[in-house]
């Protein structure tokens, strides 16, 4: 992993935001685990979320599924690494920002640098895209930090995103629909 990434994984273990890299949008995290963090990413992002799950790995994502239906797997398996996110019906434990009506949205990740980041932080990372309510997307720079120093602690630069959101799937039992494609 570059020292970059390891950077801004000790920052997000000690409870700060990072601008990042994912393979759709550039994005801000936060350590799921980390109050203090979570608390700085709806002050940044200026709603009380829901927030994306970025995941390390398909087995953490799996893990945060309360009913794992045979469609659940097979989108899982068949779209992971990728960009695509699946909502479904979450396990209870994690911060009440992380849930919309019992439902959580769930990536891992395409972009290596974007696993690798959630594994050195503790498998999984709250997430949202670079901007403020109602802004346009921005990209992780040095400028931008500076400008938002309040709350964006690190960046971890890599490659450019592609640009467009994440095809968004929600699986209700055994039954998908598009959310967004």
């Amino acid at each position: 992993m570059k020292l970059a990434a390891l950077r801004g994984a000790g920052l997000l273990r000690q409870g700060a935001l990072i601008a990042h890299h994912t393979a759709t949008l550039p994005g801000i995290a936060a350590c799921v685990h980390q109050p203090k963090a979570v608390r700085q990413l709806i002050r940044f992002k200026q709603r009380p979320g829901p927030f994306l799950l970025l995941a390390d790995s398909i087995r953490t994502a799996a893990g945060l599924a309360r009913y794992f239906s045979p469609e659940l797997r097979r989108r899982m398996r068949n779209s992971w690494p990728g960009p695509v996110t699946l909502v479904f019906a979450g396990r209870p434990g994690l911060p009440a920002c992380c849930y919309q009506h019992g439902f959580v949205a769930v990536r891992v990740d395409a972009s290596r640098q974007t696993r690798q980041l959630a594994t050195a932080s503790g498998s999984l990372l709250a997430s949202s895209s670079l901007n403020r309510r109602g802004g346009a997307h921005q990209q992780p720079g040095r400028q931008y930090q500076m400008r938002l120093h309040r709350y964006i602690h690190g960046r971890v630069c890599g490659h450019t995103a592609a640009g467009r959101g994440s095809t968004i799937i929600r699986i209700r039992r055994n039954n998908p629909s598009f959310i967004r494609r």
